[in-house]
C-alpha cells in the first residue's frame, strides 16, 4: 500500500477515534458521563438502566476496538498482531464489562476510583495506546537479533 494512503487512512481512522468522544453525549446512553465530570465522590449516584447501560457501552467499545484494529493493522500489516489486538480487545471487554456493572450495581461501595478506570478502559481506547508502543518495541527487538 501507498505510504501516504497508509498514514492517510490511519489520521482518517484517528479521527474517527476522536468523533466518537466528541459525540459521547449524542451517541450513547451514559449518566455516568456527568456524574465522572463532576465531584463523584460526593456527588448523588444517579439513577440508570443497566441493559441500556450494557448496550451502550458495549456498542461504544466494539466501535472503538473496529477502529482501534484498523489502526493497528494500516501499522504493522501483520495479520498476527491484528488477531492478537482482537483477542485481547475480547478479553478485556468479557472480563471488564460485568465487573463494571457489578460495580455499578453496587455503587461503587469498593471505591469509585476502581470503577472510574473500569469504565475508562471500558469507553476509551486504551488499549491501542498500549499495543502500538508494545508492538514497536517488539519489532525493534526482534530488529536487534537478526
Amino acid at each position: 500500500m501507498n505510504k501516504w494512503l497508509k498514514y492517510s487512512l490511519v489520521i482518517l481512522l484517528i479521527l474517527g477515534l476522536i468523533l466518537v468522544r466528541k459525540f459521547e453525549e449524542t451517541l450513547f446512553y451514559d449518566p455516568f458521563l456527568q456524574f465522572f465530570k463532576g465531584d463523584y465522590l460526593h456527588a448523588e449516584f444517579p439513577d440508570y438502566q443497566t441493559e441500556k447501560i450494557a448496550l451502550n457501552i458495549g456498542f461504544r467499545y466494539a466501535l472503538n476496538s473496529i477502529i482501534s484494529l484498523g489502526i493497528i493493522g494500516l501499522i504493522f500489516e501483520d495479520k498476527s498482531k491484528i488477531k492478537f489486538t482482537a483477542l485481547v480487545l475480547v478479553g478485556f471487554f468479557i472480563i471488564l464489562l460485568p465487573l463494571y456493572l457489578y460495580m455499578i450495581s453496587i455503587q461503587f461501595s469498593i471505591g469509585e476510583n476502581i470503577g472510574f478506570y473500569i469504565r475508562r478502559f471500558l469507553i476509551q481506547p486504551m488499549l491501542v495506546l498500549i499495543l502500538i508502543p508494545a508492538f514497536y518495541y517488539q519489532y525493534y527487538l526482534t530488529k536487534q537479533k537478526t
